[in-house]
């Protein structure tokens, strides 16, 4: 938490330069100084965070989430899909049309992963 608040404090003027709408030429060249500091200064103080993020765990993170997002969580997904389209046709906010290729095309997506996973799952687990 403190470093949260150190950087923000760090960072402040930056911000602030960007929020603002009439700037002059010393204020921008005040204000990338102010930048540059702030980084070298979140630099310093927090190394270990210099080489923390690279392409590896981007990616990691990315794969993590779609896998959550289509195979953990599909089943809910898709049954919210279901019921924002069970809700919305007889209201008129959603054409019957388009619900259907909503649900179709959810249940493909969301509902086919997370069955696929659980019955491999159970296959694995019977061999």
């Amino acid at each position: 938490m403190a470093s949260a608040i150190i950087g923000a404090a760090a960072l402040a003027p930056t911000f602030h330069h960007f929020l603002s709408s009439k700037t002059s030429t010393l204020t921008r060249s005040r204000s990338k100084s102010v930048a540059t500091l702030a980084l070298l200064f979140v630099a310093a103080v927090f190394p270990q965070f210099a080489y923390a993020m690279d392409y590896s765990t981007g990616t990691g993170l990315v794969r993590d989430f779609v896998s959550w997002l289509f195979v953990d969580a599909g089943p809910y997904v898709f049954m919210a899909i279901l019921g924002i389209c069970v809700l919305g046709v007889p209201k008129g906010w959603i054409p019957m049309k388009g619900a259907v290729i909503a649900v179709i095309c959810s249940f493909v997506f969301f509902a086919v992963p997370s069955i696929v996973r659980y019955a491999a799952s159970v296959a694995s687990s019977q061999i």
